[in-house]
């Protein structure tokens, strides 16, 4: 009779297993398609005698107790997890990289029939008009065709540094903005393992909330390239540029300093990668490399132009006057509106002698000058640009590799849970049968043993 009445509870806890098993397989199959989800299974083991009772007491009844649920694990690989975090880091910066270079090579048209390496060709082809042409309607009609070249050349050096200004300052704001999001994982963080450090304390389900914190530690890798280790309790600690980030519940704020720097808690963090990094090399380094590169064209242009036209006389005879003002991208611009005013002649007295045009008609393969030097910028810009969109690409197919070995891990295989909806199925079904089988013994037992003629 005691051996039937087992029956009754190893059938019961059998059917309460196999309903977890069920519940956790859906809970999978809901979330198959959430990014953040980490696939888990049902933990279900045998219950044998109770702990400490030697076997000689143990009657061969209550060996055998049944099956039990002890929780559900992650199936998560932490080893693999770090790694995805690092390459997200990684790639975070290489992307951002890749992104502010190419939209520093979108503003220079090159090559093209209206690129500025093809204005100063022109500019240097008016002069050779002039040179041919130094006085008469003829001339008048050359010089003013090097005015409107001048003009084009200076509009365009001002356009694209004003577009360069844009870029910087769009970067900028994305950097701030960034950082903020940097703060309010940080924030989240602290909550989720403020939460963990309960549930773990007083052994309560935690998966759903390292779930929660895995994702956030994701996004910190790829904002930073933060480092991230995980404590016995289950709370995570996290390291950007050498400096402690989130220590369970405790935190300190990224900021950016003067320098549009990363700060942790008010110290430097040095090394920052992700797409912050990138960011910071972008606004740091890379658009005002570029606008130096632009203003070093414009000063050759304007040095170079102005030396000769100082050095030389006017249609009238009078000393030459400098074409261009300023010495920068921004500020260039023409100083002379009278095309009589140029000096295309190299003696005094308003004759027409066209040497300093003629010279002038040379400067596009002036050693030091604004052909070279925008020629070594675009060189350079394109040889970054290259180099950028490689790595980039390297990158992203290293991250993609490593989230598939992830996702091969941890993720959701409809096939495999189906399987499992119909093994914890049919484990139902036959422990529901063991329990109406029970049942059925015990109904005959107690209602028919004993009584006599039945």
């Amino acid at each position: 009779m005691s051996s039937s009445f087992s029956g009754l509870t190893h059938a019961l806890a059998s059917l309460n297993a196999q309903s977890y098993a069920l519940s956790v397989t859906g809970d999978n199959i809901a979330n198959a398609n959430n990014p953040g989800c980490t696939r888990q299974r049902a933990n279900l083991t045998e219950v044998g005698p109770a702990v400490g009772v030697s076997t000689l007491y143990v009657t061969p009844a209550v060996t055998g107790g049944g099956v039990t649920s002890s929780g559900a694990s992650r199936l998560n690989d932490p080893v693999l997890d770090a790694r995805a975090r690092a390459e997200h880091g990684q790639n975070g910066m290489a992307q951002t990289d890749q992104a502010a270079l190419s939209s520093v090579e979108g503003l220079f048209d090159e090559p093209s029939a209206t690129g500025l390496s093809e204005q100063l060709n022109d500019f240097w082809n008016a002069w050779s008009a002039v040179a041919n042409n130094p006085g008469g309607n003829a001339g008048a009609a050359a010089r003013s065709v090097v005015l409107q070249k001048s003009a084009g050349i200076a509009n365009s050096l001002n356009a694209t540094s004003a577009a360069l200004g844009r870029v910087l300052d769009g970067t900028s704001l994305q950097l701030t903005n960034s950082v903020q999001q940097v703060n309010s994982a940080v924030a989240g963080l602290a909550q989720v393992n403020g939460a963990i450090a309960i549930a773990t304390a007083t052994g309560s389900d935690v998966n759903s909330l390292a779930d929660q914190r895995d994702t956030l530690l994701l996004q910190l890798s790829d904002l930073t390239g933060a480092q991230a280790t995980l404590q016995a309790d289950g709370t995570a600690t996290v390291v950007v540029g050498g400096r402690t980030l989130v220590a369970g519940t405790t935190t300190k704020t990224a900021a950016l300093d003067a320098t549009n720097q990363l700060t942790v808690g008010g110290a430097p963090a040095s090394g920052t990668t992700g797409s912050v990094g990138g960011l910071i090399n972008a606004v740091n380094t890379v658009l005002p490399d570029y606008a130096n590169q632009l203003d070093a064209v414009a000063s050759a242009l304007a040095s170079s132009v102005n030396s000769a036209q100082t050095s030389g006389y006017d249609l009238a005879g009078n000393p030459g006057s400098p074409l261009f003002n300023g010495t920068t991208a921004a500020s260039i611009s023409v100083a002379v509106t009278d095309p009589s005013k140029l000096a295309a002649s190299g003696t005094p007295g308003g004759n027409f002698d066209a040497s300093v045009a003629q010279k002038l008609a040379g400067f596009g393969s002036l050693p030091g000058g604004a052909n070279e030097a925008y020629s070594g910028l675009i060189g350079n810009l394109g040889t970054q640009v290259q180099g950028a969109t490689q790595r980039a690409s390297i990158q992203q197919s290293v991250t993609t590799n490593v989230d598939k070995l992830v996702q091969s891990q941890s993720g959701v295989s409809f096939d495999e849970e189906t399987t499992n909806l119909l093994t914890y199925q049919r484990s139902y079904q036959a422990s529901s049968r063991v329990l109406t089988t029970v049942d059925e013994m015990l109904d005959t037992l107690i209602d028919r043993t004993g009584r006599v003629g039945l």
